[in-house]
């Protein structure tokens, strides 16, 4: 694929979500396995004569994910990373969207955290997205769940749109470097989005490997008493949703 090809095809992409993005995430974004100079693409782009358009809600939706943060970080010691994904990550929200988010919990913790975290925003009276239903204007979405020992993307969602969401993340809360082991992890995602990947690893500054946190039986055991009967009250109900002990993708 030709650099312009790469280029009209990342607009072409966003326009399927009836988003306008701009010149910076047009090479945030680029849908390549080829990894091109940022020069290059900026020339590209200037050819098209893009022009940025504002988005009137983008600020607004992150600003409130922002304040949110410190209260999870404070409140929750084994939530390692919490992330804004979806269209507010892309700086690009329509009015009505909810606010995706992507946490990552410490080995053997995911479904006790995720039960505390509901029962904590239910009582604080926090808007968000509950199982299975609709998006709504603002609320939170919690649908990204990973333990730290399984922090690859399963074979079957490794595709173009895992790929942008993983290299548009903006993190929030990021303990023991948790973000930079999520994207040694999903390199498969180079293969769609080669040059934002390159980019986001590039800031890696530090040797991080993915060796798998040390766990016992007992950890394991109350991990599945939270997991099964959050899953059996879900299971009615689930159709496209991945969900296992370890991992949790709510969205389709």
């Amino acid at each position: 694929m030709s650099l312009e090809s790469a280029v009209r095809k990342t607009i072409e992409y966003a326009h399927n979500f009836q988003s306008h993005i701009n010149k910076n995430e047009i090479i945030k974004r680029l849908i390549s396995k080829r990894i091109y100079p940022k020069n290059e693409i900026e020339k590209e782009i200037a050819k098209l004569n893009w022009k940025n358009k504002k988005n009137k809600w983008g600020k607004t939706k992150l600003a409130k994910a922002k304040k949110i943060s410190p209260l999870i970080k404070n409140r929750f010691k084994e939530i390692l990373f919490m992330g804004i994904s979806g269209s507010v990550a892309t700086a690009h929200p329509k009015k009505n969207d909810d606010i995706d988010m992507f946490i990552i919990t410490k080995a053997n913790t995911l479904w006790k955290n995720r039960l505390r975290l509901r029962w904590w925003i239910f009582t604080n009276k926090i808007p968000h997205r509950k199982f299975n239903q609709t998006e709504s204007k603002d609320q939170f979405c919690f649908n990204l769940w990973l333990d730290e020992n399984y922090l690859e993307i399963p074979k079957t969602k490794q595709k173009l749109k895992n790929a942008i969401d993983l290299v548009s993340l903006k993190p929030l809360i990021n303990n023991n470097r948790t973000y930079e082991k999520l994207l040694i992890a999903n390199n498969w995602a180079a293969k769609f989005v080669a040059t934002p990947y390159k980019a986001k690893m590039s800031n890696i500054k530090f040797l991080i490997t993915n060796e798998k946190q040390k766990t016992n039986k007992f950890e394991q055991i109350i991990n599945y008493l939270y997991f099964w009967p959050q899953y059996l009250y879900m299971r009615p109900r689930i159709s496209k949703e991945k969900v296992n002990p370890y991992q949790a993708f709510f969205h389709r």
